[in-house]
């Protein structure tokens, strides 16, 4: 484990005057000790890490995870663990409360009654929210694959195309590029079928002179892209042209207002003031962003009246949206990394793209 997050977790447990820290959840195992198999348990001392895992990665977790001890389970993982953890938990134990299911936790407490459970909800995704030199690295080679992908799709587009076509060819050329599988299910959605702002792609047509809205990330290394664009097809009505506008005026300004230290509830009212005063804002959602990393939605939260403070290092998403129904949907969407003195976008594709077909 690097330094910094060593620091971190040390930190969490002097704040919550913890004497061990158990994690079993897979992409907080993965941050904290690179460990990357399907079965695994962390626990941390505030001495030694530990990761437990089953025979078939007895190799794989001594090479991801140098740094932790690592045991073997030779038999049931949770007779395992019933040993283990009756040997070294005692005292105060803090553990993932929004992700252990009751069925686990009463087989924990029942097999070591004496210890204090110590719930920590989300405080592991708030040291997951700002990230470092390492992981800022791996994030924009995942936006910059999937850039790559998508510069190549425009080339592939036609008229009659489906939904479905689209979609699939997205997520060929993606694997292209070299990644561990989509970051979530790709939307692709033509004309009226773009104000689902999670649309499933269908067998509809691509038509002359409408919008097709494409939303799509990979996983790279463990980590997340996340990009939305919206592309005019030929020449759209005026109308759906200038809900673009507004909706890119919304993104564009609120990005200008990004900078550390302001509550991430402000930058979604900048989005929201726009469309108010537009008398369209009952047509977008409650949220103008995430945060992205190991998980396609991570902290920060940038929704309305959402709490919490954008920091130095933080990677989220900007996507203001506008969704009419039966008549046309605009979402656009961008990642950017946040500095000390401002922003860096990430998202390299245009904004504004047009085909003539």
């Amino acid at each position: 484990m690097n330094s910094v997050k060593q620091k971190k977790i040390i930190q969490l447990m002097n704040d919550f005057q913890l004497d061990g820290l158990f994690i079993h959840t897979y992409e907080n195992r993965r941050y904290f000790t690179d460990f990357t198999g399907s079965n695994g348990m962390y626990f941390f001392d505030g001495l030694t890490n530990f990761l437990w895992t089953d025979q078939r990665y007895s190799l794989q977790a001594m090479e991801q995870s140098p740094f932790c001890k690592v045991e073997i389970a030779n038999g049931p993982m949770n007779q395992f663990l019933a040993d283990k953890m009756s040997d070294k938990f005692a005292g105060r134990i803090g553990f993932e409360s929004d992700d252990m299911t009751v069925s686990q936790f009463s087989f924990f407490k029942e097999i070591i009654p004496d210890v204090s459970w110590i719930p920590l909800g989300d405080e592991l995704l708030k040291i997951r929210a700002v990230k470092s030199d390492d992981e800022l690295k791996i994030i924009k080679e995942s936006i910059n694959k999937a850039d790559v992908a998508f510069a190549k799709l425009l080339n592939m587009i036609n008229i009659g195309m489906s939904e479905i076509d689209v979609r699939n060819e997205l997520e060929y050329l993606m694997a292209k590029e070299g990644h561990e599988g989509p970051a979530f299910g790709t939307i692709v959605a033509f004309g009226e079928r773009a104000a689902f702002p999670h649309a499933v792609p269908t067998t509809r047509k691509l038509n002359k002179n409408e919008y097709m809205l494409i939303d799509f990330g990979i996983k790279y290394q463990g980590y997340m892209s996340d990009m939305t664009r919206t592309i005019e097809i030929g020449q759209v009505d005026d109308f759906s042209s200038n809900i673009f506008e507004i909706t890119l005026k919304a993104l564009e300004s609120s990005i200008e207002e990004v900078t550390p230290g302001i509550e991430s509830h402000l930058l979604d009212e900048v989005a929201r003031s726009i469309f108010r005063e537009a008398g369209i804002e009952e047509y977008s959602l409650r949220g103008l962003g995430h945060g992205v990393g190991l998980q396609i939605h991570e902290y920060p939260k940038v929704i309305e009246n959402g709490k919490g403070k954008i920091e130095n290092g933080m990677v989220f998403t900007v996507e203001p949206g506008i969704y009419i129904p039966n008549r046309v949907g605009v979402r656009i969407e961008d990642i950017i990394s946040v500095t000390e003195t401002g922003v860096e976008i990430l998202t390299s594709t245009p904004r504004k793209i047009r085909l003539a077909l």
